[in-house]
């Protein structure tokens, strides 16, 4: 296996792991801020975006894994929107007197690690779009799938 497989192969985990931790934090999450102290059920609309930009990150991380510029495209849109909306939640935290990373200060070992989770996918994110583009050609020249599915 080439240098170069072997890279775009460990990309490909290191965003699916990323991302997937991310989106399984929020079930945690919700039951110790909604469910166990209130009751309460999942947020329709809520749970129509998750699933929506699940749907999203998934579309494009397999087009990408097969070597489409479309996942490609979809994969980078999704990121940037990821960081964007991270970098959002601190600035505003911010302009309101919060420190930064305000959550890790949090007391409830749930919260801490589902922030700490979508902290990385923060800083992550900004390197997995310096990677992306710095390395467009290569993702999209060649499937990745059989690198995938030889482990």
């Amino acid at each position: 296996m080439s240098r170069l497989s072997q890279q775009r192969r460990l990309f490909l985990w290191l965003v699916l792991a990323v991302v997937g931790a991310n989106y399984l934090a929020q079930i945690p999450y919700y039951l110790d801020v909604y469910y166990f102290p209130h009751g309460a059920p999942p947020s329709l609309s809520g749970s129509i975006l998750l699933g929506l930009t699940g749907v999203w990150f998934l579309v494009g991380y397999v087009r990408l894994a097969a070597g489409s510029a479309k996942g490609y495209w979809l994969l980078l849109s999704f990121l940037v929107t990821e960081v964007f909306f991270y970098a959002h939640n601190m600035f505003i935290q911010a302009t309101h007197g919060s420190p930064l990373f305000l959550h890790l200060l949090a007391r409830d070992v749930i919260l801490t690690v589902v922030f700490d989770i979508g902290y990385l996918n923060m800083l992550l994110g900004v390197c997995f779009i310096v990677y992306l583009l710095r390395h467009r050609r290569d993702l999209i020249a060649a499937p990745a799938t059989a690198a995938l599915s030889a482990q």
